[in-house]
């Protein structure tokens, strides 16, 4: 009869080893190796196994085969992509920026197994891009490296080792435009994007926040816009805007189609206020200001104005006065 059992092996080291044994019929049938463990549960999940394999008329050495060949290696690009599939928390400029990264990372450890990488590979990538990517940037696409590999289980992870270094990131002030730059910028600029800058300009909003704007966001009344979504509770906020900007923007679209989920500046992104505004830049003759500098100008002037530093961090969505100043306490040399 059929039967498996489990018998005591004492080592010369004096532990013991759990060794189950099994025959596939009588005693006629030759006694045949389960497997040996350090621990009597391990032991007893394998010989219930082979038990319930010949109960079942199944011969047990098929179940053992499978748990002895290795299961099918899951490449670094499968695992980048489903880390990529599985973040609907992240923001649409962020996965914007994770597509990115990855397009870079895929290439160099497409077929790896994660578990292969090792610190020295995580290294030499690095410094393989320094060539093509600011310090600032890399380090963005060393976290999304690490994001995946954290994902896919690698422990430890290669790209948190200690011995993994990053360029160091020299910090330059930044040097918002002065008010002729931006009437240059403007002067520069196609005609349908002069009016969303000027905006960014005048109420220091973020350019994701003046894309997301619908007319329902529009508060005539109290001439100020409403900011629906952010990270934080005071990143949702209302912005006052001028009331002459306001004016301006209203007559832009005439009242029987504002509806209340139609973009008040259809079209406008971050890509296009950047391509507009770097092209407007070197036509110019000026130098190279990004959209959010925009946002750096506001902040500058409003505290040369004497703006108390608590309002000024509302209208920007700052948690903090301290980070209103950090960041954006700035000395403009002309108007």
């Amino acid at each position: 009869m059929a039967s498996a059992s489990i018998t005591t092996r004492r080592m010369k080291s004096g532990g013991r080893r759990y060794v189950v044994r099994f025959r596939r019929g009588g005693r006629y049938f030759p006694i045949e190796h389960g497997g040996s463990f350090k621990t009597l549960r391990e032991a007893r999940i394998r010989r219930d196994l082979i038990a319930g394999e010949l109960a079942a008329g199944r011969d047990p050495r098929e179940a053992l085969r499978a748990l002895q060949e290795a299961p099918p290696m899951r490449p670094f690009s499968s695992w980048a992509e489903a880390y990529r599939s599985s973040r609907p928390d992240i923001g649409e400029e962020t996965r914007k920026n994770t597509a990115s990264h990855l397009k870079r990372l895929c290439p160099a450890f497409d077929d790896r197994d994660p578990a292969t990488i090792t610190p020295a590979d995580v290294q030499e990538w690095i410094g393989a891009q320094m060539n093509d990517l600011k310090p600032s940037s890399l380090s963005r696409y060393v976290a999304t490296f690490r994001n995946v590999l954290d994902f896919a289980g690698v422990e430890p992870n290669p790209a948190r080792d200690r011995r993994v270094r990053l360029p160091k990131i020299e910090t330059t002030v930044v040097e918002p435009p002065t008010a002729a730059q931006v009437d240059a910028i403007l002067a520069h600029s196609p005609s349908r994007w002069r009016l969303p800058l000027r905006v960014l300009e005048q109420t220091g909003m973020r350019v994701g926040e003046l894309r997301d704007l619908e007319w329902r966001d529009v508060d005539l009344v109290e001439c100020r816009f409403r900011i629906r979504s952010g990270k934080t509770a005071t990143a949702r906020r209302w912005v006052a805007v001028p009331e002459w900007l306001m004016s301006t923007v209203v007559d832009t679209c005439p009242p029987d189609d504002r509806t209340p989920e139609r973009p008040v500046f259809q079209g406008f992104s971050p890509d296009v206020a950047k391509n507009v505004m770097g092209r407007a830049c070197k036509a110019a003759g000026i130098p190279h200001f990004h959209p959010h500098d925009l946002r750096h100008r506001y902040a500058s002037v409003k505290l040369r104005e004497g703006i108390p530093v608590t309002e000024l961090a509302a209208q920007l969505g700052h948690a903090r006065k301290s980070m209103t100043l950090d960041t954006y306490a700035h000395v403009l040399l002309a108007d």
